[in-house]
């Protein structure tokens, strides 16, 4: 009693509080096997210093243990554990006495089958927590590949496939939020146009692979261009380009608008065709709209238009400002006389 209520608990407790404080994997599986081990050398002492005519009989208590510790261990220590139950039950089968003669092989056979069928548990538990962990590995990659198909496809649904801008589905939605926005937060917002100047006649001088060059460092000269993350740079088609400028009006957007036409012009592209400049250059136009003027995504697209046509009329190669708040003055801008459009060069 002293054995199995003191001698054994105090031993097997802090392996206990040992197994769940370790972080090493190892340590847990294996430790388990040597508790198991211990338990056993227990028994078998306890079973070898009885003198009871019973004494051989408690020998099936090597089962109880195996049963125990095979549930709880891998598979590898499981079979350390095997092979010391085995070694304690024939050390008992030679030690302690058999007074019927006969209980010998039976018990040996019980300790076989059950050996046999927990260590087969133990390797079937184990198969089938590594088959589950394999699984579960497969379905996260597979959930990975799926969200980058699905960021691709997404991308490739509001990218234009040629600068990498965002596209006109893409522009028309953002432009749409973006109004709203600023609507309901009484915020200013201004819609920027470019084109880019006799680009028809840039393609037919150098070619469709040169003027996708071109587009493309015209969009990536404007995208360096911008200063926030809010703003954006969508390509409409052909040699059109949209910018959003979110919570900008005024001064503000016309020396963005600037920065625009000056960036491109700083590429140097030559155009021996064009009709304007010896290089590469655009035309913009500009519209704002604040909260309280109500205009909606199609009337400020119009009046940016507008802007647009205008900074052709006037020569291209300038940025040309709509006012969309009948508030400021027109004539304060420097804006030629077309009703409320004005010109910067």
């Amino acid at each position: 009693m002293f054995v199995r209520l003191v001698a054994f608990p105090v031993a097997l407790l802090p392996g206990i509080w040992l197994l769940h404080r370790w972080p090493v994997h190892w340590f847990i599986e294996w430790g388990v096997a040597l508790a198991g081990l211990y338990a056993l050398a227990l028994s078998g002492l306890l079973i070898w210093l009885d003198s009871g005519h019973m004494a051989f009989i408690r020998t099936v208590e090597v089962n109880l243990v195996v049963i125990f510790t095979c549930a709880l261990a891998r598979f590898f220590p499981a079979c350390l554990m095997a092979a010391g139950a085995m070694g304690v039950h024939l050390a008992l089968m030679s030690t302690v006495p058999d007074p019927t003669g006969v209980m010998a092989t039976p018990i040996t056979l019980l300790l076989c089958a059950t050996l046999i069928f927990t260590l087969y548990a133990s390797y079937k538990l184990e198969r089938d927590e590594r088959m589950a962990f394999l699984l579960g590995l497969r379905e996260r990659a597979l959930d990975h590949a799926l969200e980058q198909e699905h960021d691709r496809m997404a991308g490739l649904a509001t990218t234009d496939a040629l600068t990498g801008a965002a596209n006109r589905r893409s522009f028309e939605q953002y432009l749409h939020d973006s109004t709203e926005r600023a609507r309901q937060q009484v915020q200013p917002l201004t819609l920027v146009m470019v084109d880019i100047d006799h680009f028809k006649k840039y393609n037919d001088h150098y070619g469709h692979q040169a003027g996708d060059e071109c587009l493309r460092q015209v969009c990536r000269a404007m995208n360096d261009c911008l200063r926030r993350p809010l703003d954006m740079v969508a390509r409409l088609g052909g040699e059109e380009f949209a910018v959003v400028l979110p919570e900008m009006e005024g001064a503000d957007a016309l020396a963005a608008a600037e920065r625009l036409r000056r960036a491109v012009a700083s590429l140097a592209l030559p155009h021996a065709r064009s009709l304007t400049s010896d290089i590469v250059s655009i035309s913009v136009g500009l519209a704002s709209t604040h909260g309280r003027d109500g205009l909606d995504a199609g009337s400020l697209l119009a009046r940016a238009d507008a802007a647009l046509y205008a900074a052709k009329e006037l020569g291209r190669n300038r940025v040309v400002q709509a006012d969309a708040l009948p508030s400021t003055p027109v004539a304060d801008q420097g804006i030629a006389p077309s009703g409320a459009l004005g010109a910067v060069s």
